[in-house]
């Protein structure tokens, strides 16, 4: 038995966290930033890409999500997609706003990163279930999304998977440096 003191104002967004992470492997990492309002994707691609590479998936992934967001009659709010090299891999970080982030948008995500770099796109091992359990997880995943907009959740959050496991860090909110006196 696993036992875990969390706030009460951060217990949903903590069971929200390892609901994603768990329901989706192509997720590496996921922030959840409250004060803001944002959500940080990170994906993992087994490949270093090259700048230009970068570039254009960072306008295809925004293309993407700002059609599909149309399509459904909501704004964009924050969109924004940056990529970090390491030398043999890179981290691809998807920056959206909570309001109109939904289900389906990550599924598109996903869709677009696998088809674009097939086995290279990283995925965590997951449990093999049937179809019951598959609905249910789709099911938390719809409160899970919508317990990250819960507006009076003041703590950032980080989660991210390593292999079957899912670890969920509070994140120091950082403080905004003073001017230097002259």
């Amino acid at each position: 038995m696993i036992s875990t003191k969390v706030p009460l104002e951060n217990s949903n967004t903590v069971s929200s966290i390892v609901s994603l992470l768990v329901r989706f492997p192509e997720i590496s990492s996921l922030w959840s930033h409250p004060t803001d309002g944002t959500l940080r994707l990170t994906y993992i691609v087994a490949r270093r890409l090259a700048k230009p590479e970068q570039r254009e998936l960072a306008v295809i992934l925004d293309d993407h999500v700002r059609a599909f967001v149309a399509l459904e009659g909501r704004d964009v709010n924050a969109i924004n997609v940056r990529c970090e090299t390491d030398q043999a891999v890179t981290f691809i970080h998807c920056t959206r706003d909570s309001a109109s982030f939904t289900r389906e948008e990550l599924l598109l995500q996903i869709g677009v990163l696998s088809a674009r770099y097939g086995d290279a796109l990283v995925k965590n091992p997951v449990e093999e279930q049937d179809e019951e359990s598959a609905a249910l997880e789709d099911e938390q995943v719809e409160h899970a999304i919508d317990a990250m907009r819960d507006p009076d959740q003041k703590r950032s959050l980080v989660g991210y998977r390593d292999e079957r496991r899912v670890m969920v860090y509070f994140v120091k909110n950082r403080k905004a440096k003073a001017p230097a006196r002259r």
